[in-house]
């Protein structure tokens, strides 16, 4: 079965293991000291890029963007800028990459508690934003992939439980915007009243896609979205061009229609409308970010 996007699942598992014991645990040390020192290194900038999110101080809540930040920097990295130790886990991981290596950045479900941002080397899950959960964890984690219990979120009903675990959040169906719905069926709402269209993750939408959008039609037949909650986000959403529903009912049939239309779409078209949608939704959460709901 392919990958979906930023996927956590080793392909070829027999050789990445070999790769990985010859190359990389006998680094292991230097590698751990290589991760803290990336770390460290550009913990400034990116707590002076976004030190708050969703009014929560840096790291808490930011372990897409060290994840990347890490990730990017490794690509460009010049190893006679760091100290010995961590050169020699540089070294030891370019080794691996060049007779082929896997490393990729990965998302998932860890532990049923978090969706959490790693990086898949070879059969080492290497958790580079260990501290954005709780800070006063150690900033980076290395284990074998095996025991690190970091699973791909199989479809919008396991999306939801993890996100009420995580961000204590009631989870809806997006009933309010259906000609987003396909590509985004849900919407939360955290303990804290913080209410976003979900999920904008590239592994979320090449999910519902590679189930021909049915993932997202199974969530949208359930309960009507909360009258409340949707009168609240059609106040906020109003005065932006997109089209809402007059109703959560109405929402609903139009949203499950949308799921069929999509379906139909040629390639091109749909490449086209995945990639409107995206920029839709992006602009929709940035408003929605602006304000705070409590539902009784």
């Amino acid at each position: 079965m392919p990958l979906l996007p930023n996927e956590p699942r080793v392909i070829d598992e027999t050789v990445q293991q070999a790769l990985t014991e010859q190359f990389l645990m006998p680094a292991i040390g230097e590698l751990m000291v290589l991760f803290v020192d990336l770390r460290q290194s550009l913990d400034t900038k990116l707590s002076q890029l976004r030190p708050l999110k969703q009014d929560k101080p840096y790291p808490l809540g930011q372990c897409l963007e060290i994840s990347e930040a890490i990730f990017q920097h490794l690509r460009n990295l010049n190893p006679c800028t760091l100290k010995p130790e961590a050169a020699c886990g540089f070294n030891a991981l370019r080794n691996f990459v060049r007779v082929g290596g896997s490393v990729r950045q990965v998302w998932g479900d860890l532990r049923g508690e978090y969706f959490q941002n790693a990086l898949l080397l070879g059969t080492l899950y290497v958790d580079v934003a260990n501290d954005t959960v709780n800070p006063y964890k150690h900033p980076v984690e290395i284990l074998p992939f095996a025991e690190a219990k970091f699973a791909p979120i199989n479809d919008f009903y396991h999306f939801s439980m993890v996100a009420a675990r995580y961000w204590q959040a009631c989870v809806y169906p997006n009933h309010l915007i259906p000609s987003l719905a396909p590509y985004f069926p849900l919407i939360s709402l955290t303990a804290d009243g913080f209410v976003q269209v979900q999920s904008a993750s590239n592994y979320m939408i090449a999910l519902t896609q590679a189930g021909a959008f049915y993932p997202s039609e199974s969530v949208l037949k359930q309960a009507l979205m909360a009258k409340n909650l949707f009168n609240f986000m059609h106040g906020r959403l109003a005065a932006l061009s997109v089209t809402l529903a007059a109703e959560p009912k109405i929402g609903q049939t139009e949203a499950l229609a949308m799921c069929a239309c999509y379906r139909e779409q040629r390639e091109v078209e749909a490449l086209k409308q995945r990639d409107r949608s995206v920029r839709e939704v992006l602009h929709i959460n940035a408003e929605l970010a602006r304000f705070r709901i409590k539902i009784k």
